[in-house]
């Protein structure tokens, strides 16, 4: 009986310890929350952004903020300097090519977890920001200048440049024309 004691007491002293030493660990982590993640397009008619990453969460392509994916993790709470990784291509449509861009952004300043709204503003500048609101309702903590509703693989003929070439076929089955 005495056997069975001791290992009971051992046997929590070494589950206290293991515990404490994992809140040790956890200090100075933050907590994080997983966010949906959409781009939206603010550029001219003739440029879109083809694909986009925020700290290597894919983001897909950005358009009229209707298309999401998942997820971006971020701090639960908002600090000074926030900042995300960001990457994304620009295909330019009018003249063919594109450009590759990578960039520091800073975090806009939220206090509720919500959607990542990645805007790519026509001054080549993005903006993010973490709201439970959309850029479409008038009290939306983010830019409010219009969003384009554009197609531009619709409005410019494909551009002629050295590079793969599409058939007729996958024009139609992917609504390129």
């Amino acid at each position: 009986m005495r056997k069975r004691f001791c290992r009971s007491v051992v046997g929590a002293f070494g589950l206290a310890l293991m515990s404490a030493l994992a809140a040790c660990q956890s200090l100075g982590k933050e907590p994080t929350f997983g966010a949906d993640l959409t781009g939206i397009d603010h550029l001219a008619d003739y440029l879109s952004v083809s694909d986009f990453s925020v700290n290597g969460a894919w983001g897909a392509q950005a358009g009229k903020g209707g298309r999401t994916t998942c997820c971006a993790v971020i701090p639960e709470k908002w600090h000074p300097g926030l900042k995300a990784h960001v990457k994304w291509s620009v295909s330019d449509w009018k003249h063919g090519g594109g450009d590759f861009h990578e960039a520091d952004v800073p975090v806009d300043q939220y206090s509720r977890l919500g959607h990542m709204w990645v805007h790519f503003l026509a001054d080549d500048s993005v903006r993010i920001v973490v709201s439970d609101i959309g850029p479409y309702a008038p009290d939306y903590p983010g830019p409010h200048d219009s969003i384009p509703q554009k197609y531009p693989w619709k409005q410019y003929p494909p551009p002629t440049r050295k590079g793969p070439t599409f058939s007729e076929d996958e024009l139609e089955k992917y609504n390129l024309r």
